[in-house]
């Protein structure tokens, strides 16, 4: 991996120039400028981009605007700017000319800078040119390597692309290709590639020829969008940008959606993507007068809209922003015109199964109608058959579409719950199992182009492993709900043959053993949730009188091979890699060293958003983990990018939350870390040493408790 972040920001440098840091931030950004040739030429750009800026003429504002909004104001109503009047052609963008030829030209200097690993000495950088492309244009690629991979012969560099239409990110960020990129004698690795015609946006990452060597830049990635013949980004490009980065970088996903509004105030998907997902950290009052103004600006909009011909995503983005709004009135209208252009849009579907609270029996039928049609029997339409008949309870209806369905998944995860459905009859059995059959052959072959940018192959072959006793586990748990118990046991035996540690494997299997007399073999699982530190007592204790013969002796010694047979597991799946620096913020503004609030103890770093933890059963792990780690040696820190806030404070008290919480400005540490997601799980050892990165938090508390128990072990 490539070094940790030195240099300053492009946001940190923008804040020196306007004189927005404290007395001892701006010193050392000073500092570091001071003896920095980068850092210092961009802060000349930033200089000269404010005196060009000064003599700038700009437009008047509409003759009418301050009355306008004095009468609003009059009314209780505040204005969102650009607060012009719809025209039959809007304007694209809000900035003057002469304002957007310069941030152009600011962006074009900056390829380099918006490009880089900002690593500090060693750093890697990745260089596109021309850095503002147009769709179907060659770019140029220019890769300086870190100390990871330098003296390399040739290096890959490998691209997931995203054209205009391209759905949420599942598995893979989009298409895959690659590029050879070599030695032009100055240090730099350099390639070219053809982006295709229907280029939005793409992700990078950069490795060696073997792919055991990685630079992901911290696990961020590279990315370059696709523009205008003006060089500003097309619509399409933030769209793909803001998906791939909600569910990695929140603060990153909401300045893509600010630079959406920005440069498209016409265009409804930025405004109602916005007012989603925008932070819930204002005051009642002030979140009132915000939804006011938003409000205001989606009836300027549907007069603008109504006086045209909206494409099939703009009145989609409509739909949104009305459901935003608790507009009901207008969600029906909008989606009204949305089915009548497009029926099988994704949203349409939606909002007919669960957006409207329509009856199922008419949600079914209508999307029984799509698929008579030729033309709309897509991946989309099918899951939104499977899951109308899913919400529906109706087994039948399930097995026909996951027949349907099967040869359309594009995801394990879909293709396994298709399967198992089958699975669960005796008449569609035989080909549920084959489905199952062919899917854990396809994992244990996965091909280049469908390895993740940031996954080194060792890790996929890692991944590989869960995945597979996932499907194995999920295979055997069907069959033994199915009445057949003994090809459930063959199924999980061969699911523990990976070598992972699953208290679920093993109480399924205790399940399947008993119901066929074997009690030796379902003793040996008995102890190894006796020995799990996760596993609830009260459900070891409710096993215990399934075993009457066995004597406290016997249950104390088969909970010690259980114990070692666990540790052994658990810490095979370690990284073992060190702690990057970092400081994090309390919630009264100090600024803290993250060694400083470790303290030497081991610890999980819970890297989370509560955007995505306001569901019951989030919430209830995260007191479950706390309380399992009481007065042990071990804590829990919430680290989060969301600023300090009362409504956050509100939030902790709302659900008894007494985990410390630490602010990640930026999710600059997330990002050094190289995790990015809003459910991220780091378990950290007493020395400083990152362990590993768990799915989910009672593995992450599992893990720990197995490091204490270990480290007691070899005491």
């Amino acid at each position: 991996m490539i070094a940790i972040k030195r240099h300053p920001s492009w946001r940190e440098l923008n804040r020196l120039a306007d004189d927005e840091l404290d007395a001892d931030a701006r010193g050392a950004a000073l500092k570091h400028v001071a003896a920095c040739p980068r850092c210092s030429a961009n802060m000349s750009l930033l200089n000269d981009l404010r005196v060009a800026g000064r003599g700038m003429r700009h437009p008047s504002p509409p003759k009418d605007l301050l009355d306008d909004i004095l009468r609003d104001r009059a009314r209780g109503l505040r204005t969102i700017l650009p607060a012009v009047p719809p025209s039959p052609r809007p304007a694209r963008r809000l900035l003057p000319a002469a304002a957007a030829v310069a941030v152009i030209a600011s962006l074009a200097g900056l390829a380099t800078l918006t490009l880089t690993s900002e690593a500090g000495a060693g750093a890697s950088e990745l260089t596109v040119d021309p850095a503002l492309p147009l769709p179907g244009e060659r770019i140029r690629l220019a890769y300086r390597p870190g100390v990871e991979l330098r003296g390399e012969t040739e290096l890959r560099l490998r691209l997931r692309l995203r054209g205009p239409d391209s759905e949420p990110p599942r598995q893979t960020l989009g298409a895959y290709d690659e590029v050879i990129l070599r030695p032009d004698g100055d240090g730099l690795y350099v390639g070219s590639f053809q982006l295709p015609p229907d280029f939005a946006y793409a992700v990078m990452a950069v490795e060696d020829l073997s792919g055991a060597r990685l630079d992901d830049r911290g696990g961020r990635l590279w990315s370059v969008r696709a523009h205008a013949d003006d060089g500003t980004p097309l619509p399409d490009a933030i769209r793909q940008e803001f998906l791939v980065l909600q569910n990695r970088s929140w603060p990153e996903a909401r300045d893509a959606l600010h630079e959406m509004t920005l440069l498209y105030p016409e265009m409804a998907e930025g405004w109602s993507m916005q007012l989603t997902y925008e932070d819930h950290t204002r005051p009642p009052a002030e979140e009132a007068v915000n939804r006011a103004g938003h409000r205001e600006h989606f009836r300027q909009l549907e007069r603008q809209l109504e006086q045209g011909n909206p494409s099939a995503d703009e009145v989609a983005a409509m739909v949104r922003y009305a459901w935003a709004l608790e507009d009901q009135a207008a969600v029906e209208h909008w989606l009204g015109r949305l089915e009548a252009l497009a029926p099988a849009h994704r949203l349409a579907m939606n909002y007919r199964m669960v957006g409207l609270g329509s009856d199922q029996v008419e949600a079914t039928q209508y999307i029984e109608l799509l698929w008579s049609v030729e033309e709309y029997r897509t991946e989309t339409v099918c899951r939104a058959g499977f899951r109308a008949a899913e919400v529906a309870n109706d087994a039948d209806f399930a097995r026909e579409w996951a027949t349907r369905c099967l040869p359309l998944a594009d995801d394990h995860d879909f293709a396994l719950r298709l399967a198992l459905v089958l699975v669960a009859h005796e008449e569609t059995r035989e080909r549920g199992i084959r489905e199952i059959r062919m899917l854990l052959d396809h994992v244990s072959e996965q091909t280049a182009e469908e390895r993740p940018l940031h996954y080194t192959p060792e890790e996929v072959q890692r991944e590989s492993r869960v995945l597979r006793t996932t499907l194995r586990v999920g295979l055997g748990r069907q069959l033994l709900d199915s009445g057949e118990p003994v090809a459930a046991v063959l199924e999980l035996d061969a699911a523990e043959d990976l070598g992972l540690w699953l208290p679920d494997l093993y109480r399924l299997r205790l399940e399947a053993l008993l119901s066929i007399g074997d009690m030796s073999e379902a003793r040996s699982d008995f102890h190894r949730l006796d020995a799990d530190p996760v596993y609830p007592r009260e459900s070891v204790d409710s096993l215990v009188r399934l075993f009457p013969s066995m004597t406290p002796v016997e249950r104390e010694e088969g909970r010690g091979q259980a114990e070692d047979e666990m540790i052994e597991r658990v810490l095979d799946l370690e990284v073992r890699r060190g702690l990057p620096p970092g400081r994090l913020t309390t919630p009264a503004g100090q600024s803290l060293a993250l060694e400083t609030l470790l303290s030497g103890r081991p610890t999980i770093l819970l890297l989370w958003d509560r955007r995505a933890l306001e569901e019951p059963d989030d919430i209830a792990q995260v007191l479950r983990a706390t309380d399992l780690l009481a007065g042990g040696p071990g804590q829990i820190l919430w680290v989060t990018p969301e600023p300090a806030s009362e409504s956050l404070q509100s939030f902790r008290r709302r659900y008894g939350l007494e985990l410390p919480v630490y602010q990640d400005p930026g999710s600059e540490l997330a990002a050094a870390l190289g995790y990015w997601g809003v459910r991220s799980y780091i378990v950290i050892d007493g020395t400083g040493r990152i362990r590993t990165h768990a799915h989910s938090l009672m593995e992450a508390v599992r893990h720990l408790e197995v490091l204490l128990l270990g480290s007691r072990d070899s005491a």
